[in-house]
């Protein structure tokens, strides 16, 4: 009997029938709640029909506290669930009940405890969702480059050019806002240009020309990013090289 139900308990855990079992008893949290709170519908009714006000407004916050409970719960945050049920009774004693007010209390303090031993040893609560990572800012440039993979192979020079800038451009993070315009002039060119080749127009004389342009000015800003980067490097290696000097730790 043991090995059968280890043998159905694998097949369960191999086709994520446990996930998908614990995910429905997940959704039947609160049924307890539910139940127990069917004697307020009757109760609601003879407040209404007979205009008490102080009984109906107790009835009326307490379902408004079980059903935020309820919702607690499906999410696995018993002891805020606890905590509203305990209010919810306390309401609903006090006010509709007419119970003293420290009876009341007690009451509510019975309702909290019930329920968190009713549902502490539960499902485990579901996890939080995790937040989409934010856009990087060359995810709309790559997206972009991608779509022109199978433009027209007359525009390969520019996009053979701005794939190079973009890698370089992820490489310093920090220096893509300045050429962000520069990429999104380069793109928007590029995807008129071939979108007007795919619907059959007849390339102008001057298309190599400016293709020939936008991909030596793309190459250039890449080189110039470089040539800075360098730079920089060239005055940290002088500066710490002096620095060693005078602390007589280089000659």
């Amino acid at each position: 009997m043991t090995g059968r139900r280890e043998h159905w308990r694998a097949r369960l855990e191999h086709s994520g029938g446990i996930a998908r079992l614990g995910q429905q008893l997940r959704r039947l949290r609160g049924t307890v709640l539910v139940l127990l709170a069917l004697p307020l519908a009757p109760a609601l009714l003879i407040a209404l029909l007979s205009g008490a006000q102080r009984p109906l407004l107790g009835i009326l916050l307490g379902l408004g506290l079980l059903a935020l409970a309820v919702r607690r719960l499906r999410r696995g945050r018993v002891a805020q669930a606890a905590a509203l049920v305990g209010a919810a009774t306390g309401l609903v004693a006090g006010l509709a009940g007419a119970v003293p007010p420290l009876g009341a209390a007690v009451f509510g303090a019975m309702a909290f405890f019930g329920t968190r031993l009713l549902y502490e040893d539960s499902i485990p609560p579901e996890p939080e969702p995790v937040p989409p990572a934010a856009p990087g800012p060359l995810d709309a440039a790559r997206a972009r480059l991608a779509a022109l993979a199978g433009a027209d192979g007359r525009l390969a020079p520019a996009l053979e050019a701005l794939r190079a800038l973009a890698a370089e451009l992820e490489r310093r993070p920090e220096r893509s806002g300045e050429a962000r315009r520069f990429l999104n002039i380069q793109l928007d060119g590029l995807e008129r240009i071939g979108q007007r080749l795919a619907q059959g127009a007849t390339p102008p004389p001057g298309l190599p020309a400016l293709i020939d342009d936008m991909a030596r000015g793309s190459l250039g800003l890449r080189d110039r990013l470089r040539a800075e980067e360098t730079e920089a490097l060239e005055i940290q290696v002088k500066v710490l090289a002096d620095r060693l000097r005078q602390e007589g730790y280089a000659s």
